[in-house]
């Protein structure tokens, strides 16, 4: 089974005697690979008529391409993982996870994962998704349920009912978690979907008083063969290890967290707009980066398309009609510079863009059951420019 972020270094060794002979060959692929990859060439400090890279040089750009800085870098990494992944074999819960603990994180992804890689606390799934729709300061139920039952209630067969009854629930074990455990842990990566919700969630301690120990558990980046998205992705060998880099955080970020989502759902658009583009440094290191996405996708000109609309009539304009479900993987792999989206995010954006008339959706031409009748679930929906 490949498991794009379980890397195994003799393998990699194999991959760049390889693709040495390739480059020597004067294979194309292998001719881009170190262009794109191997510092030399990519600042120009040498041309391709007089380079003439060793084996060091190889290894670089095979470390490079799987998103480690140098070839010991990938080395190590790959040290610490086998040990971690020996750990879980050996049945070793996580020594250093601490009793009465809480791991809270914006969808269900890791659930499984943390409880494989052996750690023991109580789970809180938070998975509201604030970077769409409306939002306000103080958390609104009634607002949110009735956004999100509109929007995907039909595809997750749910009522308003169900859906707000979730968000309460969800929302009261929040509120507890800060008398009821010692330790709140946190687990959110870069993009906006994540970092809004953590904002949020800061900003209601804030508010509302601090866990004893708050910590957080965030990365934009993981080795491995595939792009990386999101926590989701990660083998539980791979949580253990960022488990080590955990940061303990308090008062003087969950002020920050607070500031972050006043400025962000003040009505006024233009407010947040203005907020981002006078931050300068954050406690909170991938916040700003997200907060820029976003306002992407919340532009204040009214001419203005969000930039996953953007995207959306750039793949069809370059490769005509497309299935709903290819425009997603092409976007959220290959156009969109921060993914963020769920698939029925995307799929509500979609409709936004046909009631607009910016598309059209037509049925497939092949029959996807033997029911006449029968709906056809949306990624099999051909979509084309309106």
């Amino acid at each position: 089974m490949n498991i794009p972020f379980r890397l195994n270094l003799e393998q990699q060794k194999k991959r760049a005697k390889e693709l040495l002979k390739s480059f020597q060959q004067s294979n194309k692929d292998a001719v881009l690979r170190f262009e794109q990859n191997h510092p030399k060439l990519l600042h120009q400090e040498e041309t391709l008529d007089v380079f003439s890279p060793k084996l060091a040089d190889v290894q670089l750009v095979i470390a490079r391409e799987l998103h480690c800085k140098s070839w010991g870098h990938l080395r190590n990494h790959i040290t610490l993982m086998n040990a971690c992944r020996d750990q879980l074999e050996e049945d070793c819960p996580v020594e250093d996870e601490p009793t009465h603990c809480l791991h809270i994180r914006c969808g269900n992804d890791i659930q499984r994962s943390l409880k494989e890689a052996g750690f023991a606390g109580d789970f809180l799934e938070f998975s509201d998704p604030f970077c769409v729709g409306p939002v306000s300061y103080d958390y609104d139920l009634e607002q949110r349920a009735s956004f999100l039952h509109e929007s995907y209630g039909k595809e997750i067969e749910q009522g308003y009912h169900a859906v707000y009854s979730g968000l309460n629930k969800t929302f009261e074990r929040l509120k507890g978690s800060a008398q009821k455990y010692e330790h709140v842990v946190l687990w959110f990566e870069h993009d906006a979907y994540d970092q809004f919700i953590l904002v949020f969630l800061l900003s209601y301690y804030h508010r509302y008083g601090l866990p004893k120990n708050l910590w957080m558990v965030t990365t934009d980046q993981f080795p491995g063969t595939d792009r990386f998205l999101g926590l989701g992705q990660l083998p539980p060998e791979a949580l253990r290890l960022l488990w080590r880099n955990r940061t303990q955080i308090g008062g003087l970020e969950c002020a920050e967290g607070d500031r972050h989502w006043k400025a962000f759902t003040d009505p006024n658009r233009a407010v947040f707009h203005r907020y981002v583009a006078s931050l300068d440094q954050c406690l909170l290191p991938y916040f700003k980066e997200a907060a820029l996405r976003q306002l992407q996708e919340q532009p204040i000109e009214q001419n203005d398309l969000p930039l996953t609309q953007q995207l959306t009539l750039d793949v069809l304009r370059s490769s005509g009609s497309s299935k709903a479900g290819f425009l997603f993987r092409e976007i959220m792999e290959q156009k969109e510079p921060l993914p963020f989206l769920g698939d029925l995010m995307y799929w509500h954006i979609l409709q936004e863009m046909q009631a607009k008339g910016l598309i059209e959706f037509t049925q497939p031409t092949e029959r996807l059951t033997e029911t006449d009748g029968a709906e056809i679930h949306w990624p099999a929906i051909v979509v084309s420019l309106g």
